[in-house]
């Protein structure tokens, strides 16, 4: 509240903006240590000022760790496949560096 990007939030919430956050991380962290913000932070403050709104714009969030990402990856590499190795069931993993969105993700996706 008070920032530039708040300020901006709110200017696009007067105007009934809908938002599509393409990438829910909440944070970085750096080589150098440091945390830095990323885009599910400004998703998540949108969507706390369309609620202090009662407002009904819709909030689009794809990506890990929601599932659809990770089923839709399934989907093509299971198009992929050739024919006579679909008797068999796919077999997959998910290799990531973030506990809450590559591993949280794939697991509630069914992927080890």
């Amino acid at each position: 509240q008070g920032t530039p990007i708040s300020d901006l939030l709110e200017q696009c919430a007067d105007q009934k903006l809908p938002l599509i956050c393409a990438n829910p991380d909440m944070v970085v962290q750096y080589h150098d240590g440091s945390l830095k913000h990323m885009p599910g932070k400004i998703a998540l403050r949108y969507r706390e000022i369309l609620e202090e709104r009662d407002s009904t714009v819709s909030i689009t969030i794809y990506g890990k760790p929601h599932t659809e990402h990770f089923e839709a990856c399934l989907r093509e590499l299971e198009e992929q496949r050739p024919e006579s190795s679909k008797q068999s069931p796919l077999k997959v993993a998910h290799v990531g560096d973030s506990l809450h969105h590559d591993i949280a993700g794939a697991n509630a996706a069914g992927i080890p």
